[in-house]
């Protein structure tokens, strides 16, 4: 189910469907280079609870998908609060957040004509 724009900020943009499934790719492949996570930061005084993507590599500029980063901590490079994302992906495509990824799950949710640009984004 392709949306063009996530985030009250706009953090997450695709210019094309093609760009929103290769993005979906890159982060199944599941290989450290990014991880979903759910933060309760409500529980440590901030305003709410954070649907975060941690990067640990800068993604290739040859990904298509327009991404405003934030500032990373620890050995995590780069980070994306976007609640609305990461709980989009979670509930239409079974990416499991907290966790490792299932890549043979996530496939089953690509449309057929988007096979190739989502195995585009896990060769990246």
């Amino acid at each position: 189910m392709y949306h063009n724009v996530f985030g009250t900020r706009n953090q997450i943009r695709f210019d094309t469907a093609a760009d929103y499934y290769e993005f979906l790719g890159y982060l199944a492949k599941d290989d450290g280079t990014t991880k979903l996570v759910w933060e309760h930061n409500d529980e440590q005084g901030a305003w709410a609870e954070e649907g975060r993507i941690q990067f640990y590599v800068m993604p290739p500029a040859t990904l298509h998908a327009r991404i405003n980063h934030t500032s990373g901590v620890g050995n995590i490079v780069s980070r994306v609060n976007c609640n609305a994302f990461v709980e989009h992906i979670a509930q239409h495509h079974h990416f499991i957040i907290n966790g490792s990824q299932d890549i043979a799950r996530i496939r089953v949710s690509i449309p057929a004509g988007h096979i190739a640009d989502f195995d585009r984004g896990l060769a990246l």
